[in-house]
């Protein structure tokens, strides 16, 4: 679809002045009447409904809706004012050894490893399924790889058959695009091309396909769409409880859960982040000039958004999904302030300036998907 920016554009009449006639009488207005009219939607709503999101699914990136980036810009602003709402918790120490736990009895649900977390999850679960160890996954959502690519090295998906999880036929089918070369760049500086770094795209889709089928062949157990409540830790055993009631038990417990993983929220005690890396981004379907890729680059210098000096940073790579199909992320980094930037701030300037950046009208791109993510930074781990 051809992307236009709707314009509102006023008038005034070019009739004579006329003296005004008698004033009539008007009747009080009613509450109704009297409220102000409803706020146009922003540029980037009206792109975002136009697109399907059927294809969302959890871990970062994997939502697509305009209702996804309000509950995350919501999440953003309490991360950055309010940060111990909602942390609870999930971890509890206790002394000596379980009275729930019996070693002798072989029920189901004992584990070596659990992980919490499973769309990376499910990597390090495989390997230490391979290794002789009864492992567990505990996945709040489905495991299933989301629409857009992952963008790889070759050499990093060697490690993964290194370790015997994947085969190397196995990674010539996960990959769906090739490019090269790579460039880095920044403002009036030059440019560095260089070859084969985040030169692939891969799908998340069928990589995780293969995983999951793999972990379960070899007797992974999963437990998908269960949420984790409470970890209680014993001198000889981890004790899981989840969401739908289910009691696990394990040796050890990994944790997967990404950024926002409850376990983590506990660690920081409810401290503010010393900053936040923002993203947006799309994957469009237009561009004619698509065969390399940008590893990092600027071309503008810092600006002012709301209490904020940003310097915006740009990523580009060639999708798997159509030949003049181009992913472009924007990202930069802020201090977690109440007052920093929102990640829809952030897409009405990349609407404005990634036509400029990739030399392609915005008008001549069908948006497919919109990209966006948060990702607090602190000073120390």
């Amino acid at each position: 679809m051809s992307l236009q920016r709707s314009l509102l554009q006023g008038f005034h009449s070019s009739r004579p002045f006329l003296a005004p006639s008698p004033i009539p009488t008007f009747k009080k207005a009613s509450p109704l009447s009297s409220r102000r009219p409803a706020a146009l939607p922003s540029r980037t709503q009206r792109i975002m409904e136009r697109i399907s999101t059927s294809g969302e699914v959890g871990g970062a990136g994997g939502a697509y809706s305009y209702d996804a980036l309000k509950r995350l810009d919501q999440l953003l602003s309490e991360i950055c004012s309010n940060p111990s709402k909602n942390n609870a918790q999930v971890v509890f120490r206790a002394s000596g050894a379980s009275n729930d736990y019996d070693p002798k009895n072989k029920a189901s649900f004992t584990f070596d490893v659990i992980v919490c977390g499973g769309t990376l999850g499910i990597f390090i679960a495989t390997a230490l399924l391979s290794k002789g160890l009864r492992v567990g996954i505990v996945e709040k959502n489905q495991i299933k790889g989301r629409e857009q690519d992952w963008n790889i090295s070759r050499k990093e998906l060697l490690e993964l058959v290194d370790v015997g999880i994947l085969s190397e036929d196995e990674i010539e089918q996960i990959i769906n695009i090739k490019f090269n070369p790579n460039r880095c760049g920044f403002e009036k500086k030059g440019d560095i091309w260089v070859e084969d770094i985040l030169n692939l795209g891969v799908s998340p889709v069928k990589l995780l396909e293969i995983m999951k089928k793999r972990f379960v062949t070899q007797g992974g157990v999963l437990f998908e769409g269960k949420g984790l409540s409470t970890i209680n830790v014993h001198d000889d055993i981890v004790i899981l409880q989840l969401s739908d009631g289910d009691v696990l038990f394990s040796r050890l417990l990994v944790d997967a859960m990404g950024n926002f993983s409850p376990v983590v929220k506990q660690i920081r005690s409810g401290r503010k982040p010393d900053g936040i890396c923002l993203v947006v981004g799309s994957c469009s379907c237009g561009f004619e000039e698509n065969s390399s890729s940008d590893i990092i680059y600027s071309n503008a210098s810092v600006k002012r958004v709301r209490d904020s000096n940003v310097q915006y940073f740009w990523e580009a790579f060639p999708a798997g999904s159509g030949l003049t199909d181009r992913t472009t992320y924007m990202f930069t980094y802020v201090d977690a302030q109440p007052s920093c930037p929102k990640l829809e701030d952030l897409l009405e300037d990349y609407w404005d300036l990634m036509p400029d950046y990739q030399g392609v009208p915005l008008d001549q791109l069908e948006v497919q998907r919109v990209i966006f993510g948060i990702f607090p930074t602190y000073r120390d781990r």
